[in-house]
C-alpha cells in the first residue's frame, strides 16, 4: 500500500477507471483493460491515447469503473491493509526471535564441539 498513489484508490472508490503509468505499486492495483489503462512512463502520446480511448467509449468507461470499485472493495480496504501489515510484522518479529534463538543455541553447540565431549 505504501507505493500506491491514493488518488488511484480514490478514483476506484468513485467508480472511475484509472489511467496511469506503470510505476511503483500501480500495476498491482490497476488491472490493465479491466479497471483502467496503464501506459509506460515518459510516454505522453500513450497517455493521451489511453485517455481518448476511454472518453470515446462511455460504456466501456462505466464497465471499467464498476469493476474498479469492486476490486477496491474486495482487495484494498483499510481492514485488508491492516491485516497485511499485522502479518508482515508478525513474520518479521517471529523471524528475529527465531534468529536470536538459533544464534544463542548454535553458539553453545559450537562451544561444546570445540571443547570436546563432556563427561
Amino acid at each position: 500500500f505504501e507505493a500506491m498513489p491514493l488518488v488511484i484508490l480514490e478514483a476506484m472508490q468513485a467508480g472511475i477507471p484509472v489511467v496511469a503509468t506503470r510505476v511503483g505499486g500501480v500495476p498491482e492495483v490497476v488491472m490493465e483493460g479491466r479497471t483502467g489503462l496503464l501506459v509506460d512512463p515518459d510516454d505522453p502520446a500513450a497517455l493521451a491515447a489511453a485517455l481518448r480511448e476511454l472518453l470515446d467509449d462511455p460504456r466501456r468507461c462505466e464497465e471499467m469503473g464498476t469493476e474498479a470499485k469492486r476490486r477496491l472493495r474486495d482487495h484494498f480496504t483499510a481492514d485488508r491493509m491492516l491485516s497485511s501489515y499485522e502479518a508482515l510484522y508478525q513474520e518479521v518479529a517471529c523471524g528475529r526471535r527465531r534468529q536470536r534463538a538459533e544464534s544463542r543455541g548454535g553458539g553453545r553447540r559450537r562451544a561444546a564441539l570445540l571443547s570436546g565431549p563432556t563427561r
